[in-house]
């Protein structure tokens, strides 16, 4: 079986979403491949998505969810994408000859449908990163939509995508994330881990002044940012407070924390379910990230920290704080650490 991965590098969950089926699917015995293929015709999108964030937030939160509201935006958007899909994608198909194509973006997700529609045996599937799902997601010549919590089952039911085409697998993550950590000795007791997504976005330097008063390891985890990273290094920290950049040994981290800070992105959610770790929720993209964090909250996933910070982090630093055994409870519940390979399975019987 031949197995094309499409995504696009807009945030880094759908890369790592992607990476981690790239994973499982090797193992499985699968040829595996990866489309870059739409990546210039997207620059423009993903231009003004970052400028958008950086500079209109509440705008783009705002804009986000009338697009979901209106058919007539997803209809723009859908034949924008198709027509790409019609002009790049023949000749990639025809030189790869994929069995099924993985999309863990949207806009991916439409392009490739374009090509299902000329080529009937093709299996185009949707592998959703975030905890909602917007209405540009919806592909009708989709195959079926992989997604974590029942809510999303009901979201695309409401598109018109029968419950039998849509999976509650999880969200892919990692295989290194099911493996026994080692010690981490320099942290004693657990750190706190503050992360703000692979491209550490969000009021960080605000947050880790709060969090270094406390007299607690802190470890914040800046991701692929290095002019943050440089940034935080020129203040003058206390001694408890460690300034890292993109963290490659991630699972070591978040097993042994004690507790966690940050961004609720979708990847980020999943991981820290199954590193059974308290989790404190403090700022959010506007639009899917605020879905993202409503629903962490219903289930227990997560608490909500961008008020009384210090005071949440006191009470869900102590082992036996109610808050933190419910939340570990609802972790172990919904964590999904076979997410990739139980994708597979489902792919093998389209």
């Amino acid at each position: 079986m031949k197995l094309l991965i499409a995504s696009l590098p807009i945030g880094t969950g759908h890369d790592i979403a992607a990476q981690a089926m790239a994973e499982a699917a090797y193992l499985d015995g699968w040829q595996v491949e990866f489309s870059h293929h739409l990546v210039a015709a997207a620059r423009v999108e993903t231009s003004l998505y970052f400028f958008g964030l950086h500079y209109f937030g509440s705008s783009y939160g705002r804009l986000f969810r009338w697009s979901d509201r209106t058919t007539f935006n997803w209809r723009q958007h859908r034949t924008h994408w198709r027509q790409i899909g019609r002009r790049v994608l023949p000749d990639v198909f025809a030189e790869y000859r994929p069995d099924v194509v993985i999309a863990t973006h949207p806009f991916a997700l439409n392009a490739w449908g374009a090509v299902r529609e000329t080529h009937p045996t093709l299996r185009v599937v949707g592998v959703l990163t975030d905890l909602s799902v917007h209405r540009f997601w919806y592909e009708p010549m989709a195959d079926a939509y992989t997604v974590w919590l029942p809510e999303q089952v009901g979201d695309l039911n409401q598109f018109g995508v029968a419950s039998d085409r849509v999976f509650m697998t999880g969200i892919p993550i990692r295989a290194s994330f099911q493996e026994t950590v080692p010690p981490l000795p320099i942290y004693d007791p657990g750190p706190i881990i503050l992360l703000g997504g692979g491209l550490g976005m969000g009021p960080y330097t605000r947050i880790l002044r709060q969090l270094a008063t406390l007299g607690w390891p802190i470890v914040a985890v800046c991701g692929h940012n290095e002019k943050l990273r440089w940034k935080l290094s020129e203040y003058r920290w206390p001694e408890t407070v460690t300034i890292a950049g993109y963290v490659e040994n991630m699972p070591i981290f978040l097993r042994h924390a004690q507790l966690v800070v940050g961004k609720p992105g979708g990847v980020t959610a999943a991981e820290v379910a199954q590193s059974q770790v308290p989790w404190i929720v403090t700022h959010w993209i506007p639009g899917q990230e605020e879905i993202n964090r409503d629903r962490l909250l219903k289930h227990h996933l997560a608490v909500r920290g961008d008020t009384e910070l210090t005071d949440k982090v006191h009470d869900l630093l102590k082992n036996d704080a109610p808050m933190r055994k419910l939340m570990l409870a609802a972790q172990e519940k919904w964590a999904r650490p076979t997410a990739a390979r139980d994708i597979i399975r489902h792919l093998k019987i389209l």
